[in-house]
């Protein structure tokens, strides 16, 4: 069974008010994949985890568009102690190790490259990269 399954069966408990099935859902996703995928999140429909999702960490309230596709080891979350955070568009790449922090937006289309640390909007359609992260595709 895949993170994505147990993640959706957790979803479906959460939202019927059923305390005890997401939390060790939850419990079981850490364990096995080592990925930290809240309830709250909002998540659109066929998102991809490759390689099951291992080491993924996504922050409360994260918004997350329909057909994305996420690499192993992103971490995507709110910055300082304010919870802020980032809201993910549709047909997104975010590559391996790459780090999404604070109240921000990555457009529609856009490309994360490989341990990029975003911490300003990503135009639609831009691909960025680097330390922190700098378009390359204006």
């Amino acid at each position: 069974m895949t993170n994505l399954k147990l993640y959706n069966i957790a979803i479906f408990f959460y939202k019927k008010r059923i305390p005890f099935l997401p939390k060790l859902l939850n419990r079981l996703l850490r364990i096995l994949y080592s990925c930290e995928i809240p309830n709250s999140i909002t998540m659109g429909t066929n998102v991809v985890f490759s390689h099951k999702g291992l080491g993924v960490v996504i922050g409360h309230d994260t918004v997350i568009g329909d057909n994305c596709k996420i690499l192993q080891n992103v971490t995507i979350g709110g910055r300082s102690g304010i919870r802020a955070n980032p809201k993910i568009g549709n047909s997104v790449l975010i590559g391996a190790g790459a780090i999404i922090l604070g109240d921000i937006s990555i457009g529609d289309n856009a490309k994360i490259g490989a341990g990029a640390v975003v911490v300003t909007n990503v135009a639609e359609g831009q691909t960025v990269v680097g330390n922190p992260a700098k378009p390359i595709n204006e």
